[in-house]
Formats: structure tokens, sequence, C-alpha cells
């Protein structure tokens, strides 16, 4: 699809002071970073009739072993801290050694060799990635993903394809995670 599209009128009585074609634009569709930190997040205060109740309380059992939970145990573990980890505020993490990862952490997790294929699945689950200039570029990003709080993998689901092509960039979006955690600081240590 173009970025400019022709619509023409199907209406024999067009007016004489509408045009017959209109031009529509179309803006081009960037990344959405709107963030929202859930390193405070108090499981022990859910109701069950909050929509997370479920989650933490009777909901999916694969939860503990689905894509997520399996990255945040891989990002816990300092013996692929030189091909994988957290970035030092623990709300972004980035993959050091692309080629390491490809032939000892992905075939070991989940029994793929591809990296294109890892990458799929962050897009599934809705990790974005970071693109302004700085420590964090290049680094992936969810807002229920943070170091020290494995729990919250918890509440990541896989999101629904769109069929509407690649997001733009949006690095003027991006949040800055180093003075949020100036605010409210994550958990030190690993899991």
């Amino acid at each position: 699809m173009s970025d400019v599209e022709e619509r023409s009128s199907s209406s024999s009585s067009v007016s004489s002071q509408q045009p017959a074609n209109e031009v529509t634009i179309r803006m081009p569709r960037r990344v959405d970073h709107t963030y929202h930190d859930y390193a405070n997040y108090r499981v022990d205060l859910l109701r069950p009739s909050d929509p997370d109740y479920t989650a933490f309380h009777g909901g999916n059992r694969k939860s503990a072993n689905n894509f997520p939970a399996k990255l945040h145990s891989i990002l816990s573990n300092s013996e692929y801290g030189h091909i994988i980890r957290w970035m030092p505020h623990g709300r972004a993490w980035k993959i050091f050694n692309k080629d390491l990862m490809v032939s000892e952490v992905i075939p070991k997790y989940w029994g793929q060799t591809k990296y294109e294929s890892f990458s799929r699945q962050l897009s599934g689950w809705g990790f974005k990635r970071l693109h302004q200039a700085g420590p964090d570029f290049r680094a992936y990003y969810h807002e229920c993903f943070l170091r020290g709080l494995p729990f919250l993998t918890k509440l990541m689901k896989r999101v629904a394809a769109t069929n509407q092509g690649k997001l733009l960039p949006h690095p003027d979006g991006e949040p800055n995670f180093y003075s949020i955690d100036i605010r409210c600081p994550l958990p030190d240590s690993a899991d």
C-alpha cells in the first residue's frame, strides 16, 4: 500500500465544489513508546475482580515456562553475561554477542538456530527496540519485563498481528530509563 492513495467518487452527482478525486496522505506509523512503570506492582493487593488476578491465582500454567519467563531466566544467569545482559537501570536488555546468542543460548532454551525466529518471538510478545543514540541503543524493553521481578512476565501476552507493515522507529518518543531509575530504582541483584 502506498503512502498516497487516490479515492474516486462513485457518485454521479458530484458537487462542482468538491474535486472528483481526493488525495489522502498517510502519515507513517511509528512505534508507540508509551511506558507504564510496573516496578511497584503489588500482586498481594489484587482482588478477584481485577483483570490481572487470574494470571497470579490459578491462571495459565504455561506462563512459568513461556518465552518471556525463559528470557528473564537467561538474563538473570551470570553465565550468559558476556552474550546478553540487563542494562544498568534494569528496564531494558541487550544482546552483546549475536553469534554466541545464536550458537549457544537460542538452541539450548528454544530448540532453534535462527536469530530471525528469536526476533519474531520478541515482536510477538510486545518487546520494543530502542533506537536513540546512547548506551541503550539497540536494547529491547517491555514494561512488564524488569530485572529482579520475574513474576511480572505472567502479565505479558502475545500481541495480535496487525498486518499493517513494519512500524518506523521513533527515537524522540522513547522512555529515558535512566531518569526513571533515579525516581524508582529496581533491585540490583539477580532473581
